[in-house]
């Protein structure tokens, strides 16, 4: 937890969140590196415990456990867990790191040329993940949703352009797995996100994001890999015999929205 006599440096190597927090208050990141948080507010007149704050309630909502185990969740419970804290994160975080990369390889890029591999492969991940998420909130939650508010109504075709679950769950898996080979570079090319000696706050805080960002996201397919999905083709074979009969027509009469979209 950041502390008042920590230096903004120190406070952006060690919490992610603290950079968005810290420009909200307009605390320039790179002027005020060395500054303590004390004397960073000092000189804007804020109130340093104000700050604190608001750095809690920021590593709080990043890092704290949710109330209930997402395991033991109803489907529909869990992806509607899933859009808001992970989908909603890689929204928020992704664009801003990327921002971040760009920032740096156009500064620094020419005696650091990893930056500019750094860059490629943040425009290459947004460009994959935010593409994903569209397909699972607009085509497999709203089908896994389904599945578990209305067992042995479910009508692929109608929904999704599959017969099988199983079908967009491996899709889903294949680019989970190409998300997570490209984190892997990012982790080799950034020297396992540290950032080096020569580093501005701005890169300090890059290096930072990019380290929670990979935990998030490992935390977030683990969830979708090893129990939503897993959960969901358990159902669908449970009643696989009523998803093969005239009875699919039934689901005509479902028109509202079956997971709310995270807030932007």
């Amino acid at each position: 937890m950041a502390t008042a006599t920590q230096s903004i440096r120190e406070i952006l190597a060690s919490q992610a969140s603290a950079a968005l927090v810290l420009q909200r208050f307009e605390i320039d990141l790179c002027s005020s590196a060395n500054q303590s948080l004390t004397q960073a507010c000092s000189s804007l007149q804020l109130s340093v415990e104000q700050v604190l704050e608001k750095l809690a309630a920021a590593d709080a909502e990043q890092n704290g456990a949710p109330p209930v185990d997402p395991a033991s969740m109803a489907l529909e419970k869990l992806v509607q867990y899933i859009v808001r804290r992970h989908h909603r994160l890689v929204r928020q975080e992704l664009p801003r790191l990327a921002a971040l990369a760009h920032k740096l390889a156009t500064k620094h890029g020419e005696h650091a040329p990893e930056l500019i591999a750094i860059d490629r492969l943040m425009d290459d991940l947004h460009g994959e993940l935010i593409a994903h998420l569209e397909k699972e909130e607009n085509v497999l939650f709203p089908y896994v949703v389904h599945l578990d508010q209305n067992l042995g109504l479910a009508r692929p075709t109608a929904i999704g352009g599959f017969w099988r679950v199983s079908q967009p769950v491996r899709m889903m898996m294949n680019e989970h797995e190409s998300a997570l080979s490209i984190l892997a570079e990012l982790r080799s090319l950034t020297n396992e996100f540290t950032a080096p000696e020569w580093a501005c706050a701005t890169h300090v805080s890059f290096h930072t994001g990019l380290r929670a960002f990979e935990r998030d996201l490992k935390q977030h397919i683990h969830l979708e890999d090893d129990v939503l999905f897993p959960r969901a083709v358990e159902m669908e074979d449970s009643i696989g015999s009523e998803l093969q009969s005239g009875g699919l027509a039934k689901l005509d009469k479902a028109s509202e929205p079956l997971c709310e979209s995270p807030e932007l």
